[in-house]
């Protein structure tokens, strides 16, 4: 009976230590709201998942993609891992403006890293955490690595729209049938296509905290206030000759990525115009953003149903193509883990002199 008093003791006094000491506190509960949101995405796809697949028949999934002609999935894979390596140069741009010089090929290392993270990490964001501590641990940069992270993801963004808006014209100057669409998909396409990169400008352009402020004195207490700060201080961090070269490099980054949705839907039996999946694979971009379910399942092959069976693909062709292009992002995380392993192997085999230099 002794014995375990002490044991109360030490609980009890542990719990008034977290009760009457805030800084504690605050990362204890940041803590467990970390694990709940990561434990609620991946039972969130799980629910998505089972839904979709008892409504479109998981039979007809696995048919689908056990019939897959796997030279065109060899493209679709091949013009990933060369996205991959623009991405990084988008992000290497971003990186020089700040006169933060780490190499394109350190770059491209990350970027597989943030992947293989993705595969493991339920937080959407779990690969970019990983880039910012690689990076900041390599350079000593923290505020650039961060800062440039979010630009990357940003102005990729605004690139993969301008594309949107692009098909969206070549689409209503086509008369083609994708005005047959339900209105809430148009209203989606224009949001993304109109809405995303007007927003980016005026946030450049103009001063929207200090107008938010003017308008509502007390916008500092809202939810989301200070995220919202944090980017557009970002956005001004930057100078616009660098924003505008990250603006075009993704332009050919959103047309490759284009070319492997298409490669995608060729190794499914679909064939559908360029100008559908150009209208398609930014709302897709967008939709891989969002930390809603783990890693984008569930949420992102609902998305696929919704975008592409008004054009006269069946569901479970729909829900095929966006497992294969998650499989693709799974295999750069596989690539990612192996380059980890066998840069970490070379490591600990060289000499120490070497690596002291």
């Amino acid at each position: 009976m002794s014995a375990t008093r002490p044991a109360v003791g030490r609980v009890v006094s542990r719990r008034l230590h977290l009760c009457y000491n805030p800084p504690v506190m605050g990362k204890f509960i940041r803590a467990n709201r970390k694990k709940l949101i990561g434990i609620s995405q991946i039972l969130l796809s799980l629910v998505l998942l089972t839904w979709l697949l008892s409504r479109v028949g998981l039979e007809e999934v696995v048919e689908t993609l056990s019939n897959i002609h796997w030279g065109w999935y060899a493209l679709a894979f091949l013009l990933f891992q060369l996205n991959v390596v623009i991405r990084a140069y988008r992000w290497y741009l971003l990186l020089r403006s700040l006169n933060d010089k780490p190499g394109l090929g350190y770059l491209t290392y990350l970027y597989y890293i943030g992947f293989f993270a993705n595969n493991f990490i339920p937080s959407g964001f779990g690969g970019d955490l990983v880039k910012v501590v690689s990076l900041r641990q390599s350079h000593g940069h923290g505020a650039e690595a961060l800062s440039s992270v979010l630009m990357e993801r940003v102005t990729g963004l605004v690139g993969s729209s301008l594309v949107a808006l692009i098909a969206l014209l070549w689409n209503l100057a086509a008369h083609a049938m994708t005005l047959e669409l339900p209105w809430i998909l148009w209203l989606l396409i224009v949001v993304t296509a109109v809405g995303i990169p007007l927003a980016f400008f005026i946030a450049r352009w103009s001063d929207p905290i200090g107008l938010l402020n003017r308008f509502y004195p007390k916008a500092h207490g809202l939810p989301l206030y200070g995220k919202f700060e944090n980017l557009v201080n970002t956005i001004h961090r930057y100078p616009m000759r660098a924003l505008t070269s990250a603006m075009l490099i993704s332009l050919p980054f959103t047309l490759n990525l284009i070319l492997v949705q298409m490669a995608i839907a060729w190794s499914l039996g679909v064939h559908l115009p360029f100008r559908i999946f150009a209208l398609f694979v930014p709302i897709i971009a967008v939709v891989n953003l969002l930390p809603i379910t783990f890693n984008g399942l569930g949420l992102r092959e609902g998305i696929y149903t919704f975008l592409f069976v008004p054009v006269g693909i069946p569901a479970a062709t729909a829900v095929s193509m966006s497992l294969a292009f998650y499989f693709l992002r799974f295999s750069a995380g596989l690539l990612g883990g192996l380059m980890y392993a066998f840069r970490s192997i070379l490591s600990f085999t060289r000499p120490p002199e070497t690596r002291e230099i």
